[in-house]
């Protein structure tokens, strides 16, 4: 898959190389480029997130249970 083929972070705009950072938006699924651009979307935009994650094993919120 090249650069360009790849989704660009929903934070930052950098090609998501590794899977398995996303959240459920109401626009949709999100991909993330690192858990630091997840958790910094997370922080900034609460109010347009569903309260499922699609991914709990990266969410912030299940690591501080």
């Amino acid at each position: 898959m090249t650069t360009q083929s790849k989704p660009p972070c929903a934070l930052c705009g950098q090609p998501v190389e590794i899977s398995g950072f996303t959240l459920n938006s109401r626009k949709g699924e999100l991909a993330f480029c690192c858990a630091g651009c997840q958790s910094i979307f997370q922080l900034l935009n609460e109010d347009v997130l569903s309260t499922n994650p699609i991914n709990n094993s990266n969410n912030h919120e299940d690591n501080k249970k």
